[in-house]
């Protein structure tokens, strides 16, 4: 496994694990799909330290100069690809099981992946000091998918028992904060 450097910087190439930073639940996935929007794998949070199922490869874009060991900046395309099954995070207009937000899902392989498996990585707060030009372990980010420009979203409603709702939503809140976590 591939961690982030001694420097905390993320970079393409690593595995690593998103928490959600207002209920401390980590982004995980499992081969079991939704009953209805897509029809693609389900994406929820889930409580506990770091696991397989929340376990994510950062890797660029299909077409990119970046390779692996290059640093992930702020405004860089990534993908999140999960360790496992080897499936993308993903999303799409289709509306979300619970809170009728934006679905996300994991979808395509390896071989298989689209525009809708690429993702922005932002600072959360532009103005605070803690940020330089790099995505570090710990630092609060922003996730916005690239194609319909909402953000990587939580909050504490249940997708079912254990699991709570992963959506892509419009605006910025709380509930839109991740950073990169080895607890």
């Amino acid at each position: 496994m591939s961690r982030p450097q001694h420097d905390g910087i993320v970079r393409f190439g690593n595995h690593i694990s998103l928490k959600h930073v207002s209920t401390g639940r980590y982004l995980a996935s499992v081969e079991e799909t939704y009953n209805g929007g897509s029809f693609q794998q389900k994406v929820f949070t889930e409580e506990g330290s770091p696991s397989e199922q929340s376990t994510w490869i950062v890797i660029p874009p299909v077409i990119t100069d970046e390779e692996a060991g290059y640093e992930v900046g702020f405004e860089d395309k990534i993908r999140l690809k999960r360790v496992t099954d080897r499936s993308n995070l993903h999303s799409h207009e289709v509306v979300s099981p619970v809170s009728g937000q934006q679905e996300v899902s994991c979808f395509g392989d390896d071989e298989n992946t689209d525009e809708n498996d690429i993702w922005i990585v932002e600072q959360y707060d532009q103005d605070d000091e803690q940020y330089d030009d790099f995505w570090r372990v710990d630092q609060p980010v922003i996730i916005r998918h690239a194609t319909t420009g909402k953000l990587l979203h939580s909050h504490d409603i249940a997708l079912e028992e254990g699991k709570n709702e992963v959506t892509a939503y419009q605006g910025t809140d709380n509930n839109d904060k991740w950073s990169v976590s080895f607890d």
